[in-house]
């Protein structure tokens, strides 16, 4: 699908109606948007995703999540969208509409017209009311192609975009870098995503949630009305807390953004007392101590993200020798198989050979032998067999087998390998200095406290209170949201109990003979269903895990010297329990490196590597629009981005980007892939489209 127009009317700095023509062709792929800063780039990204998804905005990305939170919640964020001059004149409605082409319309929309692969999507908002409202139709028809918001949510989910693959199609190329420092939980559910929205699997996962469905529901009526009230009871317990979690990721959000704006107000009253404190000329630099109490409270954050980190292998590293024990009984196993599967084809073969000597012509001439004969010569030549071969493996009784796959034997023992290089030394360490650094910032508080103690001054006494009741109720806010998740946990924690006694019910209720032969054709399908879903992970994950190498190797040029001693090979695992996927990094000694440990252009590059890795395997062609494209990225990285990146990264792809990062210099080596060209210009705080670029437009 591509985006070949977008229309904003009086969409914040977009005054009146004003449209950009985005279409692509075969052999130019690519659009350049450059603009200033605060001229509007990121706001017409806001503007796309928020046409498509409306108050869902806050689902496709933290980078959306927080434009919302600036204003406290989704309806101050709209308000706070209407065009200003637009909202002085009185006017109270802003829009913003797309024509989508290369879709798969369903099918009823053909009686409106047969060949159409068109259609419009807009939504519009009334700050007077506070009304949204959703429309989708055909280009050449203003009838309305859906009545229910459902339905229109979801033919955007199944036919243009869903709000899951959201992330990887609208996305800040530096700050997606990110994802590089996710958790293995975080990154497993990402990679969720990308293999489910834009791989296609999450069909077959449906599908096999359908029949389940089916099954549950089909002994659910067959139950007796006791079982019955119970499961019902369980289902409405899940919905209601469902319902709660909601209520309280909006609340953590509202708290979110009040932190956000009282830390600015802090950080404004204490640049006030480091002026004051300069003036009076006091034997410690208030704003030097400041300064530094900052970068002591950024280390003690990446130190409490890195015990969180080293936190999720700590049950696992407490079991560290029962691990060992369990690897050592897996390759006991093995090789046990291995010596029983030997055993058994010699004994096979000796059988095979006995049986043609004495059974099988040619036989002596005129010369018979006797059964008794052919008996102790069998025997005999078993007896030669066993002497001949007695250093055969000896094989000990277990007491039991694992039952694991290969992948599940490969995870258990990179979870060891891991282990190891995780050692104890290291949580020594990362809690030895996170407490260093707690010591040295309460030292510094100290001194602050004595500094603030000499500020007299009346006036100055009222900035300090007013910075230390905000400095308070931050704390109590940052303590009320650890709350908050404390009870939202909870909430999950209870929700899975009450899935499970739910399951525990139905697997107790007897149903008809008839119910039955429906149940065991229903579980039919569902086993092909995760038969099918699991061969074909595989056999995605080893593309991924050859393509990501490939993309890296072209863009990083520490790869592509000869005598590389960075990564060598990628790998991704598909989790336990089918819980995601997990992109694993190895020097060419076959060390993990941790990915974390990547500089901040290293990470940009890995994950645009796993980006247009995601995308060569996806079903559907999917536009990609880019803001900050260039990042943190030097030079000669930057170069390898434009050359090799860009241009296949996708059939469209937008690129959001200032002066600074694409010069003309820059703009020249893109210019051969680039369909059209914009420049952003903004009069009066009002933006438009002038086609061309920077200098001139045409460099």
């Amino acid at each position: 699908m591509k985006i070949d127009m977008i229309t904003l009317n009086d969409f914040r700095q977009y005054h009146s109606s004003v449209s950009i023509d985005l279409q692509t062709d075969d052999k130019r792929n690519i659009v350049l948007i450059g603009g200033k800063n605060g001229y509007g780039k990121t706001n017409l990204l806001i503007a796309l995703v928020w046409c498509l998804y409306g108050e869902k905005i806050s689902q496709v990305d933290d980078h959306f999540k927080q434009e919302i939170q600036k204003e406290s919640n989704y309806s101050k964020f709209m308000k706070q969208s209407l065009n200003w001059d637009t909202l002085n004149k009185g006017g109270h409605k802003f829009s913003v509409e797309l024509v989508i082409s290369d879709i798969q319309m369903p099918e009823l929309t053909q009686r409106e017209s047969a060949s159409s692969h068109k259609c419009v999507v807009k939504r519009t908002f009334d700050t007077n009311s506070m009304n949204e409202q959703l429309s989708i139709y055909l280009p050449d028809s203003s009838i309305e192609i859906f009545e229910s918001e459902e339905d229109k949510m979801n033919f955007i989910n199944d036919y243009l975009i869903p709000i899951e693959a959201g992330k990887f199609v609208f996305f800040d190329a530096e700050k997606i870098a990110s994802l590089a420092e996710l958790s293995t939980k975080d990154e497993g559910t990402v990679m969720n995503d990308a293999f489910g929205k834009l791989l296609g699997l999450d069909i077959y996962k449906s599908l096999e949630e359908d029949f389940r469905i089916f099954v549950n529901n089909l002994k659910k009526d067959g139950a007796n009305e006791n079982v019955r009230d119970q499961i019902i009871n369980c289902e409405n317990t899940i919905d209601l807390n469902k319902i709660k979690i909601e209520e309280i990721d909006q609340k953590i959000a509202n708290n979110e953004s009040e932190i956000k704006k009282k830390k600015q107000l802090i950080n404004e009253l204490e640049s006030f007392l480091n002026n004051y404190s300069k003036q009076d000329a006091f034997a410690f630099n208030r704003e030097s101590i400041l300064n530094q109490k900052t970068a002591l409270e950024k280390k003690e954050k990446d130190l409490g993200e890195r015990f969180n980190e080293l936190s999720e292998i700590i049950p696992l590293a407490m079991l560290a020798g029962k691990l060992d024990e369990v690897a050592e009984y897996i390759q006991l196993q093995e090789q046990n198989r291995y010596a029983i599967e030997s055993n058994s084809e010699l004994k096979q073969r000796f059988d095979s050979f006995i049986e043609r000597l004495f059974n099988h012509p040619p036989d002596p001439e005129d010369s018979t032998m006797p059964f008794k004969a052919k008996v102790f010569y069998s025997q005999k030549a078993q007896n030669l067999f066993d002497s001949l071969f007695d250093d055969k493996p000896t094989i000990p009784d277990l007491d039991f087998d694992l039952d694991l796959s290969n992948s599940d034997k490969e995870l258990l023992f990179n979870a060891i390998d891991l282990i190891k290089q995780n050692t104890k030394e290291q949580f020594e360490q990362t809690i030895e200095n996170y407490n260093s650094v707690q010591n040295d910032i309460q030292e510094l508080d100290k001194t602050l406290r004595k500094i603030d103690a000499n500020l007299q001054d009346d006036f100055v006494l009222e900035y300090l209170i007013k910075k230390d009741d905000e400095v308070l109720k931050v704390e109590k806010l940052i303590k009320e949201n650890g709350s908050l998740e404390s009870q939202k946990a909870d909430l999950i924690k209870q929700n899975s109990r009450e899935t499970q006694r739910s399951q525990v019910l139905i697997q107790k209720v007897n149903v008809t003979q008839q119910r039955k032969q429906k149940l065991e054709k229903a579980n039919l399908y569902i086993a092909a269903l995760q038969e099918f879903s699991v061969l074909q992970k595989k056999h995605k994950k080893e593309n991924l895990s050859r393509n990501i190498y490939l993309e890296m190797q072209k863009l990083m040029h520490k790869l592509q010297s000869k005598d590389n001693n960075f990564i060598a090979e990628v790998k991704v695992d598909i989790l336990p329990d089918d819980t995601g996927l997990k992109v694993t990094l190895f020097d060419k000694e076959g060390r993990i490196i941790p990915k974390e440990n990547l500089s901040q252009g290293e990470k940009q590059l890995y994950i645009s590597s796993l980006l247009k890795a995601i995308f060569s395997e996806a079903i559907q062609n999917f536009p990609v629009f880019i803001d900050t494209p260039l990042g943190r990225l030097d030079d000669e990285h930057i170069k390898n981005i434009l050359l090799y990146y860009y241009p296949d990264l996708a059939e469209q792809v937008i690129i959001l980007a200032t002066n600074n990062e694409i010069t003309p210099k820059r703009y020249h080596d893109l210019k051969d892939n680039i369909a059209k060209s914009y420049l952003l210009d903004n009069y009066n705080n009002n933006t438009t489209f002038k086609p061309g670029y920077f200098q001139s437009y045409e460099n």
